[in-house]
């Protein structure tokens, strides 16, 4: 008899008002079985085809494959749906039930290509896939290719590769055990490769090192090797820590599993030059590491204040079709194509040109952030990530990342920020690692982005946006994030729409978290004084936090709309944040009219131009600002043509102020500075970015000050730059704008 299925299987048929006793169970798919399209018989050890099987061509007895789909009573038709490493759609009518097709019990040859697979069927009970459906029964599956051959291993020699300067990256590589992507043991999980790096005046760092193949993508070899950014010039030593064992990898304990004999223990010494970089780069003299130093804004190394602005979407901007082994890729930034610059990077003679012209693009509009998921598997997009298949968890594609590392140095190049969302919302990708808990799976996906990426400097870990981990696993995934990561990057966790207290409540004065990832609705005040208030929490529990509003909404994808489009996150929800204090906004735009499905499907970020130049003015109005001396309020200035008056302020001596709505006339309370104190008055575009003079040219202190009116377009929103006492001292820029004004 046909089990009986409470789901969509059971049918209840009735007749008129009253409910029959008729019941029709329909059958369902229940397994699949691998077949040898050669003989047309079932494959032994694949009878039944299970859950994360992996089948490795060179065991199979042919390379001439078909699945068949097995149900449990008679049915209709079934259909399947395959993705991954290669796609096939197929409705059969008659049985057996086969994936590539078959002629009367003779299968069709199928030669799959390495990488990963899901597949599902479901039955119909009519021809055709007509009638009604079964439930979906899915699998995933991956291929491999590896017959096991690998070279001999290395000599223990260790190179010394990359730019040996300040904040560059510094590569030791060591010739050592010969692996592959597929060996067993598993290089990247049963072997721990560390190196303890010591600096000229006794700072040291453990690095997290990787197997890397061939050291240039190639999948197979006997390279292993960490990338590290020296934060001093001078003479650097260098001891390596290889280790091996079950899941030593992702083993914190100093002693876990055993020395790897000959290779373990290598050591020597380089030396470090100044950086030779200027302007964004943020390898540059006076920039580095960008972290939190215990303040609310981020800072780089040299102490620089660093602001944080740029594009919330694509999320899936990495589902890139110029990267290796990403076969559903939804972007191409073909748009951007031109943007490309000869002497830029770029990889298999053009396919890299679209992903680096786009990233040029967000740069030269002065916006200095992206944000994507490195893997959305089980998400939205489902198009990334970083492993040899889309369902391998543990062994990853040393082609792909080492193109991946490409862009990601040229963004860094640009000054542009890597904001990394570590999960999506959606349960399948939630959950996609270890059930969603902290284990060797998902503590190899956290090491081995650090060990790749963990040098850039300017690079944020976001546990995941709108997650339903809870405070626990927060701690829990953060606690382990920091132990791994030897630069202290900063790190956070997205919330759902307004549930600030929810989610951060918990973790206020907890040190691993240093950056907030807001997600809601909040506009003109309501953004001020959500900003301000988490700004004062976050500090009274011992813990300053930055503040960054990460996903605000709602902006529509219409530059003229100034109630629901750009120029509302402009006025509405970026300056009001800025203003507050807050260290980070980031744009999520939405379809015209309402749809979240832009966040994924934009391509051109021509799209969002006014956005990004927007950013970059408003960033470039912050860098003229001793930032970390000042204090925000709305009440200490206002305008009788009305809207919202916000104002930033280093007590006697420099004063910013934002109106939301109009360009004056403006009046400012300046009686906590002298009266004997002159301020030159200088008005701001934040459409335009140029600075000029308004009405009134400078002001006096000792009480309400009128500043007057902008030069023109009363009706927009205006910034206001009051600078008063010559001898504070402020950024080179700054000073040649206040002592000669435009």
């Amino acid at each position: 008899m046909p089990r009986l299925n409470t789901g969509f299987g059971l049918l209840l048929i009735l007749a008129g008002m009253a409910m029959t006793n008729t019941v029709i169970y329909a059958a369902e798919v229940i397994s699949f079985t691998l077949i040898n399209a050669d003989t047309n018989n079932p494959i032994a050890a694949h009878d039944p085809l299970r859950d994360a099987a992996e089948l490795n061509l060179v065991d199979l007895p042919t390379g001439n494959l078909n699945i068949r789909a097995n149900v449990d009573a008679t049915v209709g038709s079934v259909s399947f749906n395959l993705s991954g490493a290669q796609t096939q759609s197929q409705t059969e009518s008659e049985a057996p039930y086969a994936l590539f097709g078959d002629n009367s019990g003779n299968y069709n040859a199928w030669t799959p290509a390495a990488g990963g697979y899901q597949l599902s069927a479901r039955s119909h009970t009519a021809a055709g896939g007509g009638g009604t459906a079964g439930n979906d029964f899915s699998i995933a599956f991956s291929v491999i290719n590896d017959d096991g051959t690998l070279p001999a291993d290395g000599d223990g020699g260790v190179s010394i590769g990359g730019e040996l300067m300040r904040w560059h990256k510094v590569t030791i590589a060591q010739s050592a055990v010969a692996a592959s992507e597929t060996s067993v043991p598993n290089p990247f999980l049963d072997y721990r490769f560390n190196v303890l790096f010591s600096g000229p005046s006794g700072q040291q760092y453990t690095v997290p090192g990787y197997f890397a193949g061939d050291g240039n993508g190639g999948r197979i070899g006997t390279i292993w090797q960490a990338h590290f950014a020296p934060d001093q010039t001078g003479q650097w030593e260098y001891q390596i820590d290889f280790r091996q064992g079950g899941q030593v990898a992702v083993d914190l304990a100093v002693n876990a599993g055993s020395p790897v004999a000959a290779f373990d223990g290598a050591s020597g010494s380089f030396m470090i030059a100044a950086s030779n970089k200027a302007g964004a780069d943020f390898r540059a003299p006076n920039k580095g590491m960008i972290s939190n130093q215990g303040g609310h804004y981020l800072q780089h190394a040299s102490g620089q204040i660093w602001v944080k602005g740029g594009p919330n979407i694509p999320e899936n901007m990495f589902g890139y079709t110029g990267f290796d082994n990403t076969p559903d890729a939804g972007h191409s930034f073909s748009a951007h194509i031109s943007d490309w610059d000869p002497g830029d990077p770029d990889w298999n003679g053009g396919d890299g040109r679209g992903l680096i012209g786009a990233l040029n693009y967000i740069g030269e509009r002065g916006a200095n952030s992206i944000y994507f998921l490195p893997m959305n598997i089980g998400g939205d997009g489902e198009d990334t990530f970083p492993t040899i298949g889309e369902f391998e968890k543990t062994r990853y594609d040393l082609s792909k990342l080492t193109q991946w590392e490409i862009a990601l140095n040229h963004a860094q190049s640009l000054g542009i920020f890597i904001h990394f969302v570590l999960a999506e919302t959606e349960a399948a990708n939630e959950n996609y690692h270890d059930n969603g808990n902290l284990g060797e799976q998902r503590m190899l996906f956290y090491r081995m982005l650090l060990a790749l990426f963990g040098h850039h400097n300017g690079l944020q870990l976001n546990i995941g946006e709108e997650n339903d981990y809870g405070s626990v696993r927060h701690q829990q995934f953060a606690a382990y994030l920091k132990a791994v990561d030897p630069y202290d990057h900063p790190l956070t966790t997205h919330t759902r729409g307004n549930q600030y207290n929810i989610y951060y409540d918990p973790l206020l004065g907890n040190g691993d978290f240093d950056i907030t990832s807001f997600q809601g609705n909040n506009s003109r005040t309501s953004m001020f004084d959500l900003i301000a208030d988490w700004r004062t929490d976050s500090a009274n529990a011992g813990v300053p936090w930055v503040i960054s509003f990460d996903e605000p909404q709602r902006i529509d994808n219409d530059v003229k709309d100034n109630n629901q489009g750009y120029p509302h996150g402009r006025r509405d929800k970026m300056w009001p944040l800025y203003m507050a204090g807050g260290g980070g906004f980031e744009w999520y735009v939405q379809q015209d009219g309402g749809g979240h499905g832009f966040d994924q499907s934009i391509d051109d970020f021509g799209m969002l131009d006014a956005a990004l130049t927007w950013t970059g003015h408003a960033l470039s109005f912050l860098n003229l600002l001793p930032l970390e001396q000042m204090t925000s309020n709305r009440t200490q200035a206002s305008s009788a043509s009305g809207g919202n008056s916000y104002v930033m302020s280093a007590s006697g001596q420099v004063y910013a102020v934002y109106n939301d709505r109009n360009g004056g006339p403006i009046s400012i309370d300046l009686s906590d500075a002298s009266s004997a104190s002159r301020f030159v008055v200088q008005w701001f575009n934040p459409r335009t970015g140029v600075m000029q003079n308004g009405s009134v040219l400078s002001v006096t202190g000792g009480g309400l000050a009128a500043i007057g009116s902008a030069p023109d377009q009363t009706n927009q929103d205006w910034a206001v730059l009051l600078v008063g006492d010559e001898d504070f001292i402020f950024d080179d820029g700054f000073e040649a704008q206040a002592s000669n004004p435009p």
